[in-house]
């Protein structure tokens, strides 16, 4: 038989200070025994499991790769800069 957790003891767990993180661990996929309205119990192992997930998903972001963002061109100067080479290449004084 696994060790149930209490909410205060994952709150420990996962160092953290305020319920809340708990109830959003619920929603991303934490499992839970409910007792009462709102009082829970946790499988250690569920926890456990819950957490390596985490980990994964925070490397899977690390990892994830971010276009770079670009300026916009400027819509008032529209210049061909091979003409420019050629011009300045033709105009050299010798």
């Amino acid at each position: 038989m696994s060790k149930l957790l209490t909410t205060k003891e994952v709150m420990e767990y996962f160092n953290v200070k305020d319920g809340r993180t708990i109830s959003k661990f619920i929603k991303q996929g934490l499992k839970v025994i409910p007792i009462g309205a709102k009082d829970y119990r946790f499988k250690q192992e569920d926890v456990e499991e819950f957490a390596e997930f985490l980990k994964e998903l925070a490397q899977e972001e690390l990892i994830k790769v971010q276009p770079i963002k670009r300026k916009a061109k400027s819509k008032t100067l529209d210049v061909d800069y091979e003409k420019i080479r050629i011009n300045r290449t033709l105009n050299k004084v010798i």
